[in-house]
């Protein structure tokens, strides 16, 4: 990872990468996150952690005996009940934290009402699924060269097929920072496998989605919302709204309640643009001086080429001998940052579990 960080930051020197690279770079930092010293912890390396241990449980809870093992009734049984007590334990932990009684879980199922009445604008039936949380308002200020960073206080709910929005209103220093929404993730912070889904003012609005496994950008898909979405404002200091539904491998993303894009995570890496050659000078024949500049920018231009490819025959291959389809995990929110600085803040966040 520190590698590929490392090429990537020498590319961005002689030239300012696109949108999307930028974007990648700065996810990529997440599996560098690290915790405090002493006995301070980082939030975010408890958050991490957390998220390593539950999703461990759970699979560990799932798996079945190898066939060639044998069989010991008592010792399934004893780690089901396990698996059993941790669950529940790490429900009621998410629970105490999160500061829901009773009346509030209550309270969050009648603020769910009108939740309720939006979920066929994006095709799904709300009486297949359940309510999960309403997250109370929560604002992430980032600073600093290609960092990330994600916030959310009912960590411990795992997620398969959902609904999950928010109202965003972000504050960029550049229109390559974004704010979205880490999806399905494993929490391993050595070895991340998750989606992102990232709305940026990049190009009067865009979007983009991310696959990392085992910590890799292996694909990466970007999407226009200007000129789909005619209420979307890539300005500063504005609010939009993204909404993402997951069914299996599939994922519809929403800006505004506009559909946008829809896709299966399975579907093979696209090749990514090549800018055009930079046209030689007129006076190329009797102007040596202009003749060697367009030299110089010529065998840059073919290595940037050259490059690009490679990375994506890399990503192309890796992709293909890689499961990519995350079956369950969790979600976050999320802002990323190019340089300079990033605010975004988080509105009418909420998760539905889609349960058919």
């Amino acid at each position: 990872m520190r590698g590929i960080l490392s090429i990537h930051r020498k590319t961005a020197r002689r030239r300012k990468p696109p949108a999307l690279a930028v974007i990648l770079l700065a996810l990529a930092s997440l599996a560098c996150l690290s915790g405090g010293s002493g006995d301070e912890v980082d939030p975010r390396q408890a958050t991490a952690d957390a998220l390593s241990q539950s999703i461990q449980q759970t699979v560990a809870a799932e798996q079945d005996p190898p066939t060639d093992a044998p069989v010991d009734n008592s010792a399934i049984a004893t780690a089901q009940a396990r698996a059993t007590e941790q669950t529940i334990a790490a429900q009621q932990t998410s629970t105490a934290v999160a500061g829901m009684s009773g009346a509030d879980m209550e309270a969050t199922r009648q603020a769910f009402g009108p939740i309720l009445d939006t979920l066929p604008t994006y095709g799904v039936d709300p009486n297949a699924g359940r309510p999960a949380w309403i997250h109370p308002p929560v604002t992430i200020d980032i600073e600093g060269y290609l960092v990330a960073d994600y916030a959310n206080n009912y960590i411990g709910t795992v997620v398969t097929d959902f609904v999950v929005s928010s109202d965003i209103t972000w504050n960029t220093q550049f229109g390559t920072a974004g704010c979205g929404f880490a999806l399905r993730s494993n929490g391993n912070e050595e070895a991340f496998d998750q989606y992102f889904v990232i709305a940026t003012r990049g190009g009067n609005g865009r979007v983009e989605f991310a696959l990392q496994a085992g910590g890799e950008i292996l694909n990466t898909k970007d999407f226009y919302a200007y000129g789909l979405d005619g209420n979307f404002d890539w300005r500063n200091d504005t609010t939009n709204r993204l909404t993402i539904v997951m069914r299996g491998p599939l994922v519809w993303i929403y800006t505004n309640d506009t559909l946008i894009a829809e896709f299966d995570v399975n579907d093979p890496p696209q090749q990514p643009y090549i800018p055009p050659a930079p046209a030689p000078p007129a006076d190329v024949e009797t102007n040596p001086e202009a003749a060697a500049a367009y030299e110089i920018a010529r065998a840059e231009y073919d290595a940037t080429v050259t490059q690009i490819n490679a990375e994506f025959r890399s990503r192309q291959q890796a992709f293909v001998e890689t499961d990519v389809e995350f079956e369950k995990g969790f979600v976050a929110m999320l802002a990323v940052n190019e340089s300079g600085y990033t605010t975004c803040t988080f509105d009418n966040t909420w998760l539905f579990l889609i349960e058919e």
